[in-house]
């Protein structure tokens, strides 16, 4: 325990009681039922793929999937090998909930989400108690986890979010135990990060140096220090915990891809505009490409993103008012090897997705992957406030008016929280596409098309999840670009969602008289429906 005016842990009297426990976990299971009940739909393409992925698991169909969301993969017809860009672990937990209730529906999908979301909070209470040994500050902090902030509206739908939250909360809990088990535990947890996203791989090299710090501090003796086996020891551990998680997901990328990384993923760095990770020809950004952008776009992008991200970081993560809350509780516990951790990782994280990928990061890359520092951040907050309250002397506050400020913080993430909730999931029917996906394949079956028909749209994981039809996504380009798309992989129906499609695509709905190879067949609001017909 690292704050420095509480009793020393041989004599703190204060511990978490089991009543805690129970009520934090009661406030968090009534709060995420109330989200599920909210979100009968993934919501956004993101969920919807890993719920497809779920669905394809438990159906007995492995890791694979009937659609195209990008086309960074060598895949030549549908289906095709699953998850070359995005991560799977929330695929295998949505399978998992499946299979426990035998059941292939969205609700048993997230069964394990919500569970992870109900003890999220409580293992933020337990760092929080670990920070401060204060089990007031722990309960503030569990509560602020509870609501979340603008990650409450995420947490129990088929994303990571709740588990890169949890999982982080336990990997700060442990990285200064200086245990050989811990060690292992760490690089169980690390693999299981990386398993969520290609990012989690950053906390890998992190994870092994504070580990042998850690074991450094703890076995200090001098006949320690002299063997390398002490030092190096529990960097290996880590190592091997993470192969034993992650192991066999970098086993089938080299079976099926030929790399240890997803096809297509050095491209990624080349690009130029976010839209060309949809692009049909991803092989045409290279190094020389992003060169002959110019220095001065390169460097305005990230420079950019760097600013974007900070804003992220200030209002995502630390919901603007607790900000300072959060970096006043940090220089608090600045020598505990916890905050120091997780200082580092941010820096790094934030960094790393400004410099090497600022138009994915600016779009959700950035906001998803700092969910793993939230259980940090949210711990941090009480404990800045109790700072203020220790350097406000002169005030001198009594119990109920420091239970008070304590509390303020809570009342004011209930609101935010609420209002987030109200905008991103009430107010916009939490929904991208899905019931106008419903609505478009009911005039297909009205039209007589076949069920083997493959349609292009914006949204292929949704379309699928909705309807069960296979579907590749509009790609990035111009109206050539679709035809070769949709002539390559066999579509023959295009979804056309005229408030979504980007010029030139955009121009079919608007002059659809300048495009014969495409046939209205029906539509509905912004909803256009063609028969692609082949010269």
């Amino acid at each position: 325990m690292y704050f420095p005016s509480k009793p020393s842990k041989a004599t703190n009297p204060e511990r978490l009681k089991r009543s805690d426990i129970l009520l934090l976990l009661g406030i968090a299971l009534a709060v995420n039922v109330l989200i599920v009940a909210l979100q009968p739909v993934p919501g956004y393409m993101d969920a919807a793929y890993y719920y497809a992925g779920s669905l394809r698991l438990a159906g007995g169909n492995g890791f694979s999937e009937p659609f195209l969301w990008n086309y960074l993969d060598p895949a030549q017809s549908l289906p095709h090998p699953s998850h070359a860009y995005w991560y799977p672990l929330a695929s295998l937990v949505g399978a998992l909930g499946m299979f426990v209730t035998g059941r292939m529906d969205f609700l048993s999908a997230r069964i394990f989400f919500l569970l992870t979301a109900v003890l999220f909070p409580v293992a933020v209470a337990r760092l929080t108690f670990h920070l401060s040994g204060r089990r007031a500050l722990a309960l503030s902090a569990g509560c602020l986890a509870i609501f979340s902030g603008y990650y409450l509206p995420f947490v129990v739908t088929t994303d990571h979010y709740a588990a890169y939250m949890l999982i982080g909360a336990i990997l700060f809990l442990l990285v200064e135990r200086g245990t050989k088990t811990s060690a292992l535990v760490l690089g169980v947890l690390v693999g299981l990060l990386n398993l969520a996203r290609a990012d989690g791989l950053l906390w890998l090299p992190l994870t092994i140096l504070s580990v042998v710090v850690a074991a450094a501090r703890k076995n200090n003796s001098a006949a320690a220090n002299k063997q390398a086996t002490h030092a190096f020891l529990p960097g290996l551990l880590v190592l091997a915990g993470y192969l034993l998680s992650m192991g066999f997901w970098l086993m089938r990328s080299w079976l099926v891809f030929g790399s240890l990384t997803p096809p297509g993923a050095g491209h990624v760095l080349w690009m130029t505009d976010y839209n060309q990770l949809y692009s049909l020809t991803p092989e045409t950004y290279t190094f020389k490409t992003w060169l002959a952008s110019g220095w001065q776009a390169i460097v305005a992008a990230r420079l950019g993103a760097l600013w974007q991200n900070l804003g992220t970081a200030l209002m995502g993560q630390g919901m603007i008012l607790f900000s300072p809350l959060m970096a006043i509780g940090a220089w608090r516990t600045r020598r505990c090897l916890v905050t120091q951790f997780g200082v580092v990782g941010w820096l790094s994280l934030i960094l790393i997705h400004s410099f090497l990928f600022p138009f994915a990061s600016v779009r959700g890359g950035f906001f998803h992957a700092g969910a793993v520092l939230q259980p940090l951040w949210f711990g941090l907050v009480p404990i800045g406030i109790e700072t203020v309250i220790k350097r406000m002397k002169r005030l001198k506050f009594d119990r109920r008016m420091k239970m008070m400020l304590h509390s303020l913080p809570v009342l004011l993430m209930i609101v935010l929280s609420g209002m987030l909730v109200k905008i991103r999931v009430i107010d916009s029917g939490w929904n991208e596409g899905e019931y106008r996906y419903l609505q478009a394949e009911a005039i297909l079956v009205a039209q007589g098309v076949t069920a083997e028909a493959i349609v292009v749209t914006t949204n292929p994981p949704a379309y699928f999840v909705m309807t069960g039809r296979q579907a590749i996504v509009i790609p990035f380009g111009e109206v050539d670009d679709l035809l070769e798309a949709a002539r390559q992989y066999g579509a023959t129906i295009l979804i056309l969602e005229r408030d979504r499609a980007l010029e030139p695509i955009s121009d079919i709905a608007v002059h659809p008289e300048n495009h014969p190879e495409f046939r209205e067949i029906g539509g509905f609001d912004e909803v256009r429906i063609f028969q692609i017909e082949f010269p």
